[in-house]
C-alpha cells in the first residue's frame, strides 16, 4: 500500500516511542564497524516528497525509517544558525543573493520551493528556512543528524547540540589535516561522533593547495586521537580504497561513500542507481561501504532489505 506524506507523518508520531528504540540501535551500529549491514544516509534530508533541508524533509526521514539525516547549515547576516545548502537563497527559494547577507527576520519572509527547487522554478511551498534550532527539534530522540557545516561554525553547531543534549545523536565532520588547528584545537573532534572527510588527491585539488590524501595509511592513524566513528572517503578510482589501509579503515570505524556523483564514488552516481542498483550501490558495498549517502534513501533502504543488509 502507498502512502501519501500525511499518513507517513502519522506514522512517525504514533511510533514515535518505537522509533526512539530505533534510535538507540542505529547509535549502537554506528560505533560498531564490525557489526554486520549497511546504514542509509539521505542527501539533504528526505527532500524529494518535501523540500530540501526542511522540517518536512526530516519528518518524512523519519516516517520512512531512515537511519541517518544530512543536513545543511549556514549563518545570517545577524548570525542565526540556518538550514541552506547553496551560498545563495535563488535555488531554493523565492529569495535572492547571499546568506551570509540576509537577516533572518528577512530570511522568514521568504519560502522554500518544492523538492529541490531551481533558478527557473517559480513554485513555492508554505515552507520556511528552518532554523538549526527548530531541526534538532523535531529530530530529537528520532534520527542520526550528520551535519554539514557549509560555513566554520562547527564549534557554535556542536555547542548547541551539547546544550540540547544531542550529543549522541549528532555525526560532526570535518575535511582537514589532524594536525589542522582547526581540528587539533576543536572540542567537537573529540567530543562528538567525529567522521573526517577525506578526499583522493587530484591534480586540481593539489594544484590549489587543498587538503587530499594520495594514500589512506598512514592518514588513518594519525587521526587516531579523535576517535572517529567512521571515515567518509570521495575517490574517483576505486583503487584509492582496495588497499591493506582501506581494511585497516573499516576495522576502526564505518566507512561512509556518497553515491551522489561519480568522483565521490569511484565512478558510479545515482544517476542509475535506481534502475541499476547492483551495479551502484552493490559496487560500493562490495569495495567496503557501510554507510551509503544518496538522493534516493527508500530505494537504497528497500534494496538493503531484499539483499538481508538493513534490519
Amino acid at each position: 500500500m502507498l502512502l501519501t506524506f500525511g499518513a507517513l507523518v502519522a506514522l512517525g508520531t504514533v511510533t514515535a516511542c518505537a522509533r526512539d528504540g530505533t534510535l538507540a540501535r542505529n547509535e549502537r551500529l554506528l560505533r560498531a564497524p564490525a557489526a554486520p549491514g549497511v546504514m542509509v544516509a539521505s542527501h539533504r534530508a528526505c527532500w524529494k516528497s518535501a523540500s530540501e533541508n526542511s522540517l518536512d524533509g526530516i519528518r518524512a526521514c523519519i516516517a520512512h525509517g531512515i537511519d541517518i539525516i544530512e543536513i545543511d547549515i549556514r549563518v545570517t547576516a545577524d548570525g542565526r544558525l540556518v538550514l541552506m545548502h547553496d551560498s545563495t537563497l535563488d535555488r531554493t527559494t523565492n529569495g535572492h543573493g547571499r546568506v551570509s547577507e540576509i537577516t533572518f527576520e528577512a530570511l522568514r519572509k521568504l519560502r522554500l520551493k518544492p523538492a529541490g527547487g531551481g533558478r527557473d522554478i517559480t513554485m513555492l511551498s508554505d515552507r520556511q528556512v528552518p532554523t538549526l534550532e527548530e531541526a534538532l527539534a523535531v529530530a530529537k530522540g528520532r534520527i542520526l543528524i550528520n551535519m554539514d557545516a557549509k560555513d566554520p561554525v562547527q564549534e557554535r553547531i556542536f555547542e548547541m547540540v551539547e546544550k540540547t543534549g544531542m550529543a549522541d545523536q549528532v555525526i560532526m565532520k570535518m575535511s582537514a589535516d589532524p594536525d589542522a588547528p582547526e581540528l587539533a584545537t576543536s572540542r567537537f573532534a573529540s567530543r562528538s561522533m567525529f567522521i573526517p572527510v577525506i578526499f583522493a588527491c587530484t591534480p586540481k585539488m593539489v594544484a590549489a593547495g587543498q587538503f587530499c590524501a594520495s594514500a589512506l595509511d598512514p592518514l588513518l592513524t594519525r587521526y587516531d586521537r579523535y576517535h572517529p566513528v567512521g571515515y567518509e572517503l570521495n575517490y574517483t578510482d576505486p583503487a584509492f580504497i582496495q588497499n591493506p589501509a582501506a581494511a585497516t579503515a573499516r576495522g576502526k570505524g564505518r566507512l561512509w561513500i556518497n553515491s551522489l556523483k561519480p568522483e565521490q564514488a569511484g565512478g558510479v552516481s545515482d544517476a542509475t542507481a535506481v534502475t541499476d542498483p547492483d551495479g551502484v550501490w552493490g559496487k560500493l558495498i562490495d569495495q567496503g561501504a557501510t554507510i551509503i549517502q544518496t538522493d534516493h534513501p527508500e530505494a537504497l533502504l528497500e534494496y538493503l532489505r531484499r539483499r538481508g543488509l538493513h534490519q
